[in-house]
Parts: structure tokens; C-alpha cells; sequence
């Protein structure tokens, strides 16, 4: 899977469910696993990629003002 880099404006939360995903916002680098969460400004740019064999499974919520 080739990551998928976003853009938008408000927040966003991100739980990852299954496998493993690599979650870049901005400058920083995040590495979730199944149980993980990641909450951010969805305003910076964002970028989420897949690392693991095992399909990747996200719930993500986005809050747009």
C-alpha cells in the first residue's frame, strides 16, 4: 500500500484496529499498532501507510469545525 498524504482543515483521530501503520504529521513520525491512537490537527499536512503484512484496519474520525 502506498501512503496517502491529507490535508483538511480541523482534527482528527485515528485507531488503528488491525496491523500496523506508519501515521506522519508534518515533521513527526508515528508507528501504531492494534489498540493505538493518534490525535492531531488535521491541518498539517498528514500522510497514513500500511507497514505489515496484516491488513491494516483504521476507524478514523474526523471533526471539521
Amino acid at each position: 500500500h502506498k501512503g496517502v498524504d491529507y490535508f483538511h482543515e480541523g482534527e482528527e483521530l485515528d485507531y488503528v484496529h488491525s496491523g500496523r501503520v506508519q501515521v506522519t504529521v508534518g515533521d513527526h513520525v508515528n508507528t501504531l499498532a492494534a489498540g493505538d491512537c493518534l490525535h492531531f490537527n488535521s491541518g498539517i499536512p498528514h500522510k497514513l501507510k500500511s507497514i505489515s503484512d496484516e491488513r491494516a484496519e483504521l476507524l478514523v474520525v474526523i471533526y471539521t469545525p
